[in-house]
């Protein structure tokens, strides 16, 4: 697994000229032009992110005449993680009813206007009245989906160590819900006849494919092989090239791996990112399940998100890196045939408390103290830094140094 970075390959290049003359002669592209590389989020263009073979939103004459996008942002985030205090916090937000819209609003700006918004359904989903469990097995409440549908998520990967906490029905019932708000999945399955289908997804125009795979699934034993996918390099290098025989320009990798509350992928996370970078078959690698920031690396020409940590959390036992994540945008440009990853732009936040808010570091407005804001923000820059990200081009969204409103 060490050996050199490959080459794009040239039938890559082939199967986005291929796609850039159907779009071009036949639908058009879907959706409007994204934002300047490097501008801000809450400014970026947007995106059906549907699966492919969606209906355009644009009429007959507009898909005629309207170009192929020439670059793509795909916004990635960490693990949805309900634990009770969250879906607490809904209660008391909704006056008696489940409601996660206040809790999750602050990601609005970032995944909203994406072409491609992508979260990690850490958990199963209980059926709408419950009951609602939590650590060591979960089955979380449904009214979280409404809630991320809202913000603008199109897609989220379901292949985790918590998948198969609630069996087979629950892993069903997480699909039902996710697909039912017009959320596509990958990564757990109903029929064989679904997992052998690569989930190739409309980002704006760009069709981009999504593979995942998970470490684990807590000692729990699937009913069929087909059912959960897992970390298998080879397994996930030949999805991505069936979503690419699919028409896929760019093709993603979510790994579900690494040491909880870790600050380094360990050897499994290393072994794994670099042997799908160096496939060629890959043009973003992230990561998620440690609850906590990792660093961010380049590694030959592909980038590498090493862990988001939590999007949505509330542990038991708190310290300060489980309650901290990333939210990363990627800027893919199209340069002649192929697609090019500029380098990442990483919005650290942190959750506030009572109320518990989804808060974008540096804030607007102070999220928990100046203090505990400031040591987040460093204390996430330190280790996002740590693998050369900054020395690459990696940057945050907003200078570090921005002074918190009353510091």
């Amino acid at each position: 697994m060490s050996c050199p970075p490959l080459p794009r390959r040239a039938r890559h290049r082939a199967a986005a000229a291929l796609a850039v003359a159907l779009l071009t002669t036949a639908l058009g592209a879907c959706g409007g032009q994204s934002a300047e590389p490097g501008g801000d989020p809450a400014t970026a263009g947007s995106g059906t992110g549907a699966p492919t073979g969606a209906s355009p939103s644009a009429g007959p004459s507009a898909a005629a005449t309207t170009a192929p996008p020439d670059d793509v942002q795909v916004v990635v985030t960490g693990d949805v993680l309900l634990h009770q205090g969250l879906w607490a916090q809904a209660e008391a937000d909704g006056g008696g009813e489940l409601d996660f819209g206040p809790l999750v609003a602050g990601l609005r700006p970032f995944t909203r206007d994406a072409d491609l918004a992508i979260c990690d359904m850490e958990t199963p989903l209980a059926p709408p009245g419950g009951p609602y469990t939590g650590y060591p097995a979960f089955e979380v409440p449904p009214q979280i989906v409404p809630a991320l549908a809202d913000v603008g998520y199109d897609a989220c990967t379901t292949a985790t160590n918590h998948t198969l906490d609630a069996g087979p029905a629950g892993l069903e019932r997480t699909l039902d819900a996710l697909e039912e708000a017009g959320i596509a999945t990958t990564g757990s399955y109903r029929t064989a006849a679904d997992a052998a289908r690569p989930l190739v997804l409309d980002a704006g125009g760009v069709d981009v494919g999504l593979v995942t795979g998970t470490y684990g699934l807590n000692g729990n034993v699937p009913d069929a092989p087909w059912r959960v996918d897992l970390l298998d390099v080879p397994r996930m290098v030949d999805r991505a090239r069936a979503a690419r025989e699919a028409g896929a320009e760019i093709v993603l990798a979510a790994v579900h791996a690494g040491d909880e509350y870790s600050s380094a992928p360990n050897q499994q996370q290393l072994d794994v990112t670099h042997a799908l970078a160096d496939s060629g078959e890959f043009d973003f690698v992230y990561g998620h399940h440690t609850h906590s920031v990792l660093p961010i690396e380049k590694h030959g020409d592909t980038w590498i998100v090493h862990g988001l940590g939590n999007s949505l959390s509330e542990h038991a036992t708190r310290v300060p890196v489980n309650n901290e994540g990333l939210t990363v945008r990627m800027t893919f440009t199209r340069q002649g045939e192929e697609w090019i990853g500029e380098p990442p732009v990483w919005i650290p936040h942190i959750l506030t408390v009572d109320p518990v808010r989804w808060c974008a570091l540096p804030a607007e407005d102070v999220c928990r103290s100046p203090e505990e804001d400031a040591a987040s923000l460093a204390r996430t820059a330190a280790t996002v830094t740590s693998m050369g990200a900054e020395a690459d081009g990696a940057r945050p969204w907003r200078p570090l140094g921005t002074p918190t409103p009353g510091q």
